[in-house]
């Protein structure tokens, strides 16, 4: 069993390690349990089959082998302790003197336990059953003090959740290589400068950015409440529209009003959004949670008249394309997006009863090659800016909230703002309501 099992992961990861420059923990094993039929074709290519049927074939001569014990089991198992007794004994006689070098080093590069393969993966894969396998703790409810005050202000907030856009490829943030913000920077949008994200997978992010919670206590364990139930026991009208594969990961599990598509292409989520604004209450906020740029697959992330930026890399083996065609790939798939929420803000401007204002963020960056680093999901303390530095844009018809937010767009923010954000434009009052994580509150801090 134990060869098999080692076999089997030393080929995958060494597999995504090499091609994809990626770091598996248990983060990432909860990325792979919680991936559908769909991200594992946009995963399959020839040099993959390759190494999964060479594991196969290695897998079947272990099964087939036939093991000659010496005079008997018990006589070979006294002999393999002897062994492996004896080979610690070398090993601690060999680094017990250069400990002095080494012991720092481990300390200082603790990531580099990462690449021992198979055995860290492993590991990851038992960390993984601690955390999410294991009985669960009772719910938890929170903010329950919570109440919205009387307000004749009828408010419509479009939350436009992204996937894996990175904010060093947008044109509002200054990039030059590509406009990948021709259509918003029509709509005089607010672009936060300094925006991060909780994690490096959606699996970590997306819960997160919802949770109570901020980064650094944040654990994927938790079983609580989150800001859009907090928002829907107040009586705001909550919508859920997903086009990502991987689904809303527990955030709109509790809410009367969700929808799943499994589209190819993002703007089919107008169709649903645009039948929910026919029937809106007087408070509402509908979230759209985007498939954006996921990867490697980016060029099937946009319709053909998207492709703006040429030449672009057509295939799922990133590092067979050079860099050019990488980046105008990824770009195409982001000025798809702006497209889409250039659309979202001129169906909110026809709202003319409401304050209706747009809020996008992705849940994490990605890395395109740099350093020989493909894809996201690195650990967060070790992941490069590329994964953890994403785009943040705000929109609204209420003046107000426009010069709130310029005001507010060079701080340093991130994930943790959403859920008193969120609380706040609907005037929801609570002991965990934190105006100073607001960003549309003059009394905003920047984050420590």
């Amino acid at each position: 069993f134990f060869s098999i099992l080692f076999i089997i992961s030393s080929f995958l990861s060494v597999y995504f390690i090499s091609f994809y420059g990626v770091l598996i923990d248990s983060d990432m094993i909860q990325n792979v349990v919680q991936t559908d039929i769909k991200e594992v074709k946009d995963l399959l290519n020839l040099k993959l089959i390759l190494f999964i049927v060479l594991a196969l074939l290695l897998v079947f001569y272990v099964v087939k082998v036939k093991i000659d014990y010496y005079d008997s089991f018990k006589s070979h198992l006294k002999i393999k302790i002897i062994n492996i007794i004896s080979g610690l004994i070398v090993v601690c006689a060999v680094l017990i003197p250069l400990s002095k070098t080494f012991l720092p080093f481990f300390r200082n590069y603790n990531e580099i336990r990462m690449y021992n393969t198979p055995f860290y993966q492993i590991y990851a894969v038992y960390r993984y059953y601690i955390r999410f396998v294991k009985a669960k703790p009772e719910f938890k409810t929170i903010a329950n003090d919570a109440y919205r005050e009387n307000n004749h202000t009828k408010k419509l907030l479009v939350l436009v959740v992204g996937e894996t856009a990175r904010a060093a490829n947008y044109s509002l943030g200054g990039y030059t290589k590509n406009d990948t913000n021709f259509y918003t920077k029509k709509d005089n949008v607010v672009f936060f400068d300094n925006f991060s994200s909780c994690g490096t997978a959606t699996a970590v992010s997306l819960p997160c950015m919802f949770s109570i919670s901020k980064r650094e206590n944040y654990s994927s364990s938790e079983f609580q409440e989150n800001a859009m139930d907090v928002l829907y026991k107040t009586g705001v009208d909550a919508a859920w529209f997903d086009n990502n594969s991987g689904g809303c990961k527990g955030v709109c599990d509790r809410l009367a009003y969700k929808q799943k598509l499994s589209s190819d292409l993002d703007e089919n989520l107008l169709i649903p959004f645009k039948e929910k604004l026919n029937h809106l209450s007087d408070q509402n906020i509908i979230v759209l949670h985007l498939q954006g740029s996921h990867g490697p697959t980016y060029y099937k992330r946009y319709p053909s008249e998207f492709k703006k930026f040429t030449p672009t890399c057509d295939t799922n083996e990133l590092s067979k394309c050079d860099n050019k065609a990488l980046i105008n790939t990824y770009d195409n798939t982001l000025l798809y997006t702006d497209y889409l929420l250039s659309e979202i803000i001129k169906l909110l401007k026809e709202q003319k009863s409401y304050e209706s204002s747009l809020f996008y963020l992705s849940d994490h960056g990605e890395s395109l090659g740099e350093n020989d680093i493909y894809l996201h999901g690195m650990p967060y303390a070790i992941a490069p800016s590329y994964q953890t530095h994403i785009p943040a844009i705000f929109w609204s018809n209420d003046e107000n909230l426009m010069n709130l937010a310029k005001e507010h767009k060079g701080l340093k923010l991130s994930q943790d703002n959403l859920f008193s954000t969120l609380l706040g434009y609907f005037d929801v009052k609570t002991s965990v309501y934190e105006p100073e994580y607001d960003l549309l509150n003059p009394k905003l801090k920047a984050n420590p």
